[in-house]
């Protein structure tokens, strides 16, 4: 009886160190993502493509990393289906960002190239509330650190608003959000590994 004990704490232990490695690289893989879908559209611009197409690349990344995201979950045990339930949480702070707070002020170019990442921020923080109750909270974390380098935002806006700039300021979002995903990886990854400490 001792022995079938152990083989069942070795076999949960050995499904939440499946699962803290796959939450691990999710954030390698969805950094990559939209990294690499925003600077791409920060170098079109920069050669003279309409804006047009940052929203369009945003709204690539935003599907190929929703494709990625659901078939990462196919790998999460059946008690995280609350990730796929939250999802909307995640979407939330940009809706308000991009639908309903223009109409209350004057949003420039400038808002609207870097308010993606506050609004990842919140969204972050918002999910990883109801989706990582019994985990390692890496997603709340990530949302705060998010929310705090935000603040930089607030000295960029008093830089003439010029299309340098303004693309300046998007790629800063951009390098921070790489930057803490990686760090979020790093922190869940030696996480996962004091399974077995």
């Amino acid at each position: 009886m001792e022995d079938m004990a152990k083989l069942g704490d070795l076999a949960l232990k050995l499904e939440r160190y499946r699962a803290n490695i796959i939450h691990a690289l999710s954030w390698v893989v969805f950094g990559m993502v939209f990294s690499g879908f925003i600077t791409l559209a920060n170098a079109l611009v920069l050669l003279g493509y309409h804006w047009s197409v940052f929203w369009i690349s945003l709204a690539i990344a935003g599907t190929v990393g929703g494709y990625i995201f659901g078939n990462f979950c196919k790998f999460l045990p059946k008690v995280k289906k609350r990730w796929k339930i939250g999802i909307p949480l995640l979407f939330i702070p940009f809706i308000v960002a991009y639908a309903f707070v223009p109409k209350f002020i004057t949003a420039n170019s400038f808002y609207f190239s870097v308010i993606w990442y506050p609004s990842l921020g919140f969204g972050l923080l918002l999910y990883g509330i109801y989706a990582e109750r019994d985990e390692i909270r890496a997603m709340p974390y990530a949302g705060i650190s998010m929310i705090l380098s935000s603040l930089i935002l607030i000295p960029l806006s008093n830089l003439p608003m010029n299309n340098n700039n303004i693309l300046a300021s998007g790629l800063i979002c951009t390098s921070l959000m790489i930057l803490i995903y990686f760090a979020t990886a790093i922190y869940v990854f030696f996480k996962a590994h004091k399974i077995y400490a």
